[in-house]
């Protein structure tokens, strides 16, 4: 459990707060380049608790603007993006991505009252088709942190939202869970052709049964320069167990192991929205070739940690990630059929993300951890806890920048799962495994 007063301090990110100022120290990926285009309508966007204005300009550069005019306050949501900038209909004033005023058509001509204006922005680079923000106090910001999937041809990879309304720790800790996939994620009937199909399409017979078997792995940790790398191994049988090894990269983002041969892989962040919002973003690729037109079609019409199935969207809103806010809630009970959860599967909850997001929104949208009472299989969970608030109260009481956003090749790492000799070292045999290797893909039991 956590004392009140660290679970205030973990979960609060506003202005301010010191996990707030933590988080602001890190790039934050928040839309993709399709979303926004040049001289079209600005964007809502609301980042650790801030509401935002997104708008790419005539030359394609993406400004990210507080969304109150400097003059009184009326939103740049309802303005004209158009000649290299952004202006309020309000008055007229208008904004470069830089924040400049570089026009007051309501001021005389002679004015130079625009040049006293600097209005909030924040600076975005774009890589490997995702828009990133730094909210934070350096100049010039860090570098970007460098990801696998970065390098990649836009054909290799795929990527999706999905809005979740709980605090952004309690969406992050269910990745980093491996025990909870033996229950709510799992079927009745492993050898139930209709069920067999598992969220990426694939026939897991193995590590499915492996999980049935074993519902209480065994978590070893080891921390590192980026985050904790976690290992969770279950009795595979012959004396061999089966490892499926987690990355958890600060802040928030998260890897987790790949299955069968020559593997598709995956990446996702999950970054507040505010202190009751988060939004996970997620890329599946392949390291080494286009992904499959079977593969897009799993991605785009398939639930998965990070994806609604489309008849599961709620319609495009203007509201910020507006085409990415789910149909399932706790007021519709996600959709749970009783019945497919007496004959079927565990939860009886179709949709894979909603198998994780009901319990985590029934805990409350910034759940209570000083009634948790944690077992050996938390020991994830308690080690990326502790490394999160040991940072943020390094930012507090010193004011000392995380160093791993200086150094971005600590993130080229990479997930992994295999089956070892249960005497065998997890962490040393996945060594080379878990390095970005180019042309280098390794299997990983299915």
């Amino acid at each position: 459990m956590l004392s009140r007063e660290d679970n205030e301090l973990l979960c609060r990110v506003g202005p301010g707060t010191p996990t707030g100022t933590l988080l602001r120290h890190y790039w934050l990926p928040f839309l993709f380049d399709w979303e926004i285009e040049a001289d079209a309508e600005p964007q809502r966007v609301r980042l650790l608790g801030e509401d935002l204005i997104a708008f790419r300009d005539s030359l394609g550069r993406v400004g990210l603007l507080d969304d109150h005019c400097a003059h009184r306050g009326a939103s740049l949501f309802f303005g004209r993006n158009e000649e290299c900038g952004l202006r309020c209909v309000y008055h007229g004033w208008k904004y470069d991505v830089d924040g400049r005023c570089v026009d007051m058509p309501n001021e005389p001509p002679e004015s130079t009252f625009k040049d006293k204006i600097r209005h909030t922005a924040y600076p975005c680079l774009e890589r490997g088709g995702v828009v990133w923000a730094y909210l934070g106090p350096q100049t010039p910001p860090p570098p970007l942190p460098h990801f696998e999937w970065m390098d990649l041809l836009p054909e290799q990879r795929y990527g999706s939202k999905r809005v979740q309304y709980s605090n952004w720790v309690q969406a992050m800790e269910g990745d980093i869970d491996q025990s909870h996939v033996s229950f709510v994620h799992s079927r009745l009937n492993l050898d139930d052709e209709t069920e067999l199909r598992f969220r990426t399409g694939g026939p897991r017979r193995l590590v499915d049964q492996i999980r049935k078997n074993d519902t209480h792995p065994h978590f070893e940790v080891v921390e590192t320069d980026y985050g904790v790398c976690i290992g969770a191994g279950r009795e595979a049988g012959d004396g061999a167990r089966y490892w499926r090894i987690t990355q958890h990269l600060m802040p928030f983002h998260t890897m987790t192991g790949p299955y069968g041969e020559n593997p598709t892989r995956g990446w996702r962040a999950w970054v507040p929205v505010d202190d009751e919002q988060v939004f996970v973003l997620g890329i599946t690729f392949h390291p080494t070739r286009p992904l499959a037109d079977d593969e897009v079609d799993r991605q785009a019409n398939r639930s998965g940690v990070w994806n609604i199935s489309p008849e599961m969207r709620m319609p495009v809103s203007s509201q910020p990630y507006g085409r990415w806010r789910p149909r399932p809630s706790l007021e519709n009970d996600f959709f749970q059929d009783r019945q497919v959860q007496r004959t079927k599967t565990y939860s009886g909850i179709s949709e894979f993300w909603a198998q994780d997001a009901a319990p985590q929104l029934s805990m409350g949208a910034i759940t209570d951890r000083t009634r948790e009472h944690l077992g050996t299989s938390d020991l994830a969970i308690i080690t990326v806890r502790r490394r999160l608030l040991a940072a943020a109260k390094q930012m507090q009481e010193h004011g000392t920048a995380p160093p791993e956003t200086e150094r971005p090749d600590c993130y080229l790492i990479r997930s992994d799962a295999l089956l070892l000799p249960a005497a065998q070292s997890w962490f040393a045999a996945s060594e080379e495994r878990r390095k970005v290797m180019a042309g280098v893909n390794p299997s990983c039991p299915a």
